[in-house]
């Protein structure tokens, strides 16, 4: 597991900047653009991010550990992380896969209760931690921070009830397609006709994502791409469109 970095006091102006912060453009814009972050007020928004330190972490390096108590609260600012379960015998379940703009870690960290789950970078991430005697300090200071992580939760498992409802459709070509879409308004870009999912993956991992054999992904993907709805190229994928059936 990659050591988590020991986070120190300091003193912050009242507001602060993108520059202050340490954030780039992209990654300042993925958080304001998120649907948690960006109804929050301002003063709460520049508060939780004056106090978060900034951790660039690789690809495939766990950053915290199914069944501990987590030290930090995580935001991503760039980058990806998988969350999965990992039981001791058996195959690997991804729960999530979160994109900029998400937050991890806060459950487990106020009420020092396991972390059900491994976190784990999917590609080079940029990361935002806050120590738990910090957020202690913002629940305290701003009313609004409280109601908004009952919010948050909320939305994490509407989320994880949609990922249920995927994970449940019979037909593999069914699952594909919502993965994909999914994948594209979570990583897309727009490319040509397309969108452009930005995240590299092989036909292990997408087996893993779609709950399948690499073997039955891969001939899948070779039917999506005859009929157009999808381009592949060395690293990325392109989704095109969702048909509507068997051609």
């Amino acid at each position: 597991m990659t050591r988590v970095p020991i986070l120190k006091d300091a003193v912050h102006p009242p507001l602060a900047d993108e520059a202050f912060i340490g954030l780039n453009a992209a990654e300042m814009a993925a958080l304001r653009a998120n649907d948690w972050f960006n109804p929050l007020p301002l003063q709460l928004q520049r508060a939780l991010l004056q106090h978060c330190a900034i951790w660039h972490v690789p690809a495939h390096q766990t950053v915290a550990t199914q069944g501990s108590v987590p030290d930090v609260w995580f935001g991503v600012a760039a980058g990806a992380v998988k969350l999965s379960i990992c039981p001791p015998s058996g195959r690997e379940t991804i729960v999530d896969l979160l994109e900029p703009g998400q937050w991890f870690g806060d459950v487990p960290l106020l009420s020092g209760l396991p972390a059900p789950y491994e976190a784990r970078t999917w590609a080079p991430s940029t990361l935002l931690l806050m120590r738990r005697s910090t957020l202690r300090q913002l629940l305290a200071a701003h009313e609004d921070l409280g109601p908004a992580l009952l919010r948050l939760n909320w939305e994490r498992s509407a989320r994880l009830m949609d990922r249920l409802v995927d994970q449940g459709e019979p037909l593999l070509e069914h699952r594909a397609r919502r993965l994909l879409s999914r994948l594209a308004s979570q990583f897309g870009v727009a490319h040509r006709d397309a969108t452009r999912i930005t995240l590299s993956m092989t036909q292990s991992q997408l087996g893993l994502l779609l709950g399948s054999s690499r073997q039955r992904v891969n001939e899948l993907a070779n039917k999506l791409e005859r009929r157009g709805e999808i381009r592949r190229s060395q690293q990325y994928i392109d989704f095109v469109m969702a048909g509507d059936g068997p051609a």
